[in-house]
C-alpha cells in the first residue's frame, strides 16, 4: 500500500513540476483585454451574410482582393499563387507565384501589383508578371510577417509587419500577449523604408482615408482600430479609433467614406479573462492540443462598416459561418468581394441599399 501511495505522490509531484516549470516556447506577460461590447446594439446578431454567393477558387486562402483600372481582380492564395479573375469569378488565371504566402495586395499608381507576402516581404508584380523584391529587412533585421498595405497617390506604401516573435505559430501571440509588430512606410521612388511605429500587438489591415491625411489600421490581437496621421499638425501621431469590437479585426479597406473591417473570428471571452494571469496561461499551454484548442471560437462570419467618425454603418453577420474567417472586404458599387484566409472560395455579397444592409 505504501508503495502505491509513494508512486501516486511521485506522479502528482512530477505533474505539478511539468505543468508549472517545464520549458515552453512562449514567454507570457500580463495584459488587459479591451472591453467586450457583446453581440447587441450596433453589433446585434443577424444572418445577413448567409446570402453570400460563393465562387470556387483553384486553391484556398484568398486573403485579400484588389481591382485594377481595367476591371480585373487579383488575389493571393495559400500556395503562393497570384490569381486574376473577372467580376463574377470568371476567367480565373494564375499569373504568378511568389514562392511564399501572399496576404495584402494593392494596385500601385503605375498599375503594378504590390504584394505583402508573409514569408518573402514586400513584392512588386509588373505587367509582364515578373516578381521583384522591394524590401524584406529593416536595419539588417529580417521582417518576419509582412501582412498588409495601402498606397498613396504619390506612391508611398504604408505596410504592417505583424510580429517578430511568432511568425509560424501565430496563435502563440495570444498565449504570450507580447507586442512585437510595427508599421512602416516605403517610398517606391527612393526605395527607402522608414519605421513609423513599433511595439504594436499584431498590426494588420491598413487603409488610407480619401484625403490621405491618415490611415486606419488594426491591431488584430490587440482588438483595436487606430489612426496614424501621415500629414497635417498631427503627423507622426496615433490615436484610438475604437477598442469596442466584438471580434478580432483584420484587413481594412476604404470606399466612399466607409472603412470596411473584416472580422475573421469572434473573441474567446472566457480565455480573455486569463490575459492578466501569465502563469495560468503557461500552465494551460503545457496541456494537450485538444484541450488548448477548446478556446478557439466556432465558425462565425462578420464584417463591419464604419464611417470616418467611428460610427457603425453596416453590421453584417452569419452565425453559421457559411463563408467563414473573412479577412478582407473590397466594395465595388453594391458588391462586396470577400476574402478568407482559410476558405476554398471567394465570397460575393450584394448590399441592399434600400434597407441599409
Amino acid at each position: 500500500m505504501k508503495r502505491i501511495y509513494h508512486s501516486f505522490l511521485l506522479v502528482i509531484i512530477l505533474g505539478v513540476f511539468y505543468l508549472g516549470f517545464y520549458p515552453i516556447s512562449i514567454d507570457p506577460i500580463a495584459r488587459k483585454a479591451p472591453p467586450f461590447p457583446g453581440l447587441k446594439g450596433d453589433f446585434a446578431s443577424n444572418s445577413k451574410l448567409a446570402a453570400t454567393k460563393l465562387i470556387k477558387l483553384s486553391s484556398p486562402g484568398a486573403e485579400s482582393i484588389a481591382q485594377d483600372s481595367m476591371g480585373y481582380f487579383y488575389t493571393g492564395l495559400a500556395n503562393g499563387d497570384i490569381l486574376r479573375f473577372k467580376d463574377h469569378g470568371e476567367d480565373q488565371k494564375i499569373i504568378a507565384n511568389t514562392g511564399g504566402r501572399p496576404l495584402g495586395i494593392k494596385i500601385a499608381p503605375s498599375g503594378d501589383l504590390i504584394i505583402a507576402d508573409q514569408k518573402k516581404g514586400l513584392l512588386r508584380l509588373d505587367s509582364l508578371y515578373n516578381i521583384q523584391l522591394l524590401v524584406d529587412q529593416f536595419e539588417g533585421e529580417q521582417l518576419l510577417f509582412v501582412d498588409d498595405l495601402d498606397i498613396s497617390k504619390d506612391g508611398t506604401i504604408y505596410l504592417s509587419n505583424a510580429t517578430q516573435r511568432n511568425p509560424v505559430i501565430v496563435e502563440n501571440e495570444a498565449w504570450e500577449q507580447r507586442a512585437s509588430g510595427a508599421l512602416f512606410s516605403y517610398q517606391l521612388e527612393t526605395k527607402k523604408l522608414k519605421l513609423l511605429e513599433d511595439d504594436l500587438f499584431f498590426p494588420n489591415g491598413i487603409a488610407l482615408d480619401d484625403s490621405e491625411m491618415y490611415f486606419l489600421f488594426s491591431e488584430t490581437l490587440g482588438i483595436t482600430l487606430k489612426k496614424y496621421w501621415v500629414k497635417g499638425p498631427k503627423k507622426g501621431t496615433m490615436e484610438l479609433f475604437t477598442d469596442s469590437l466584438p471580434g478580432f479585426p483584420d484587413n481594412i479597406t476604404y470606399e466612399n467614406g466607409l472603412f470596411w473591417v473584416a472580422i475573421p473570428s469572434q473573441r474567446p471571452i472566457e480565455f480573455e479573462k486569463l490575459y492578466e494571469y501569465p502563469f495560468v496561461r503557461s500552465i494551460i499551454f503545457r496541456l494537450p492540443e485538444q484541450i488548448k484548442n477548446a478556446v478557439i471560437p466556432n465558425r462565425y462570419a462578420m464584417l463591419l462598416g464604419f464611417d470616418e467618425t467611428g460610427k457603425v454603418i453596416y453590421n453584417l453577420q452569419d452565425p453559421d459561418g457559411k463563408f467563414d474567417y473573412i479577412t478582407s472586404v473590397l466594395q465595388v458599387d453594391d458588391q462586396l468581394y470577400l476574402g478568407s484566409l482559410k476558405e476554398p472560395n471567394l465570397g460575393i455579397y450584394t448590399l441592399n441599399n434600400k434597407t441599409n444592409e
